[in-house]
């Protein structure tokens, strides 16, 4: 949940929320479809990685990002944080898998 998380529980107080997915940033940073293509254009342009062909597995992969850049700012390679289960469940739902597979947690 993220009220066990100190930045996203900071967050979501912000704006007297209980969830950091009720958080007015939520939807605009991490579910706003047109904003993520615009982030993973430019994603792409930097670091030339390749992402999956399909939309909704592109947009959650940058829909993670967006989040943690939101909340914790710029980690540095290979630092990475555990996403609280109600913003996976939100960007999961707003761009659901082809097949219902879903990839969990990966230090890669």
């Amino acid at each position: 949940c993220c009220q066990e998380i100190r930045q996203t529980r900071g967050m979501a107080a912000e704006e007297s929320t209980q969830c950091i997915t009720e958080h007015e940033g939520f939807s605009e940073v991490c579910l706003a479809r047109h904003a993520l293509r615009a982030v993973y254009n430019r994603y792409n342009q930097c670091y030339r990685k390749s992402i999956p062909n399909e939309e909704n597995k592109r947009s959650r992969f940058m829909a993670y990002r967006m989040m943690v850049h939101w909340c914790w700012g710029f980690l540095g390679k290979e630092l990475r944080v555990h996403l609280p289960s109600c913003a996976v469940s939100a960007i999961r739902q707003k761009f659901p898998s082809e097949n219902g597979d879903y990839t969990g947690f990966n230090y890669e």
